[in-house]
């Protein structure tokens, strides 16, 4: 479906009926990344929201977005056009991660929980303190495809059930990212959120119920950096997986289930 949000269209798909969930995709990906991983977790009373972002999947007006701010404004926007006032839950995978964060610092008072995979915490990459990736040969591999190495820069673990993920969840994102137009957004230090800066002291005493999960081996944003968000006046708790990376949906596919349905166990009660 699509949608008009102050002049710029958007791409969504809603599933199910109930109580409203918002998933917010990575950079270069697309929706299909997280109704992929999440939709097999889902149950009956959910309403289910995945967003395509300005720039990609099937969301490809992007005349009017000019920087981080611009998209959390326009994610915002059509927050209130979908639920209005609605209490809502968020999802976001590492730039949707982002977008998450600066939800809680706009309109915490909309939110009821937030669940969180290796989350951006700086923007510009020359301000993070990423992580040593590394890859664990479980299954040899013989493959010649364009994106293979995509997939061993991201995934910690390799086999062949990983591979098959990554193509069908990661891939159809990757093919629609219009690469110039987020470039040109980075190298032109648009990237961060205008209030960066602050985000993490102005989210010292969320009491938002909010889950992070951090891989060990990223090497895309890392997980020290976003330690910084533990306060003992706020509800953020953060859990960090050995053997992990970025793509920490199959490299330890069982502990972020586990941690999902547990964090969908205070949905229901929404």
């Amino acid at each position: 479906m699509k949608i008009a949000i102050n002049n710029t269209k958007l791409s969504y798909e809603t599933v199910g009926d109930g109580y409203p969930v918002y998933f917010f995709h990575g950079m270069s990906q697309d929706s299909t990344s997280m109704k992929e991983n999440y939709e097999p977790l889902m149950s009956d009373g959910i309403k289910r929201i995945y967003l395509d972002l300005p720039g990609m999947g099937e969301s490809q007006d992007i005349s009017l977005v000019n920087n981080s701010d611009d998209v959390l404004n326009l994610v915002i926007d059509f927050i209130q056009q979908i639920t209005g006032d609605q209490k809502i839950s968020i999802c976001g995978h590492s730039y949707g991660g982002y977008i998450c964060l600066g939800l809680l610092k706009k309109i915490e008072y909309k939110i009821n929980s937030v669940f969180i995979t290796c989350p951006v915490i700086h923007a510009d990459k020359e301000n993070r303190d990423v992580s040593v990736h590394k890859n664990i040969i479980q299954e040899k591999l013989n493959i010649e495809d364009s994106y293979y190495q995509k997939f061993l820069d991201t995934n910690v673990l390799i086999n062949q059930k990983a591979w098959d993920n990554y193509q069908r969840t990661i891939l159809p994102g990757l093919k629609k990212y219009n690469i110039e137009f987020w470039n040109e957004i980075k190298t032109s230090h648009h990237y961060s959120f205008s209030f960066e800066d602050e985000l993490t002291a102005d989210l010292a005493d969320s009491k938002v119920k909010t889950t992070l999960l951090l891989g060990k081996n990223d090497q895309v944003v890392g997980y020290k950096d976003q330690l910084a968000l533990l306060d003992p006046d706020n509800e953020i708790e953060i859990y960090i997986l050995n053997d992990a990376g970025h793509n920490l949906f199959t490299d330890r596919t069982k502990e972020w289930q586990d941690s999902f349905k547990k964090f969908s166990k205070s949905i229901k009660k929404n």
